[in-house]
């Protein structure tokens, strides 16, 4: 069962995750058939999808491949969950394997289970609502500011809604004003 893809230049968060869960049958099907570069890509294409579903419900940058390691690793901090930040960086791996041809099928078979089983948390995450965030690391400062535009968030610039652009916050669902500073 393929899922039917949106228009060009057009995807909702519920498009993309429908588009992860089809890749990741993709890549299954792919290796099976022992096309390894492809379910390597495939794979990589549901992580990506997935973790963009989350991004764009919050308002933030992903287009490119440095913006999909920057969700990855922001969300599994966020929600403190090891799990989101390793499948990134595994099927980043199997986004290089595309290119390099270096693993062998186990190797891309256990980091398409990784994939498989952090999915359904990704997409949970997408539906709830984001979570308390501190800056407290020069490299979550950078990210950030990748993810949001925003150049002048600092360490120690706090927001309880995870830095989203879209869920500004306030009340339980985040209605109030944006990110703040410890001196606010």
């Amino acid at each position: 069962m393929t899922a039917q893809l949106p228009p060009p230049g057009a995807a909702s968060p519920e498009d993309r995750m429908a588009i992860s869960r089809t890749f990741i049958q993709h890549a299954r099907e792919e290796l099976e058939r022992d096309s390894r570069l492809q379910a390597s890509e495939k794979a990589w294409g549901a992580m990506a999808q997935a973790l963009k579903a989350i991004a764009q419900g919050r308002g933030w940058k992903r287009r490119g491949h440095d913006n999909v390691l920057d969700i990855g690793g922001h969300i599994g901090q966020e929600f403190n969950h090891p799990a989101v930040a390793t499948a990134t960086e595994k099927a980043n791996a199997l986004h290089r394997n595309f290119y390099e041809n270096n693993d062998n099928a186990a190797v891309i078979e256990d980091t398409i289970t990784i994939i498989e089983e952090v999915l359904p948390d990704l997409e949970n995450i997408r539906l709830a609502p984001p979570r308390p965030f501190t800056i407290i690391r020069r490299f979550d400062r950078n990210r950030l500011r990748r993810l949001t535009g925003n150049r002048d968030l600092e360490i120690g610039d706090a927001s309880p809604v995870g830095f989203s652009l879209n869920h500004p916050p306030g009340s339980a669902n985040g209605d109030g004003p944006g990110p703040t500073s410890p001196a606010a």
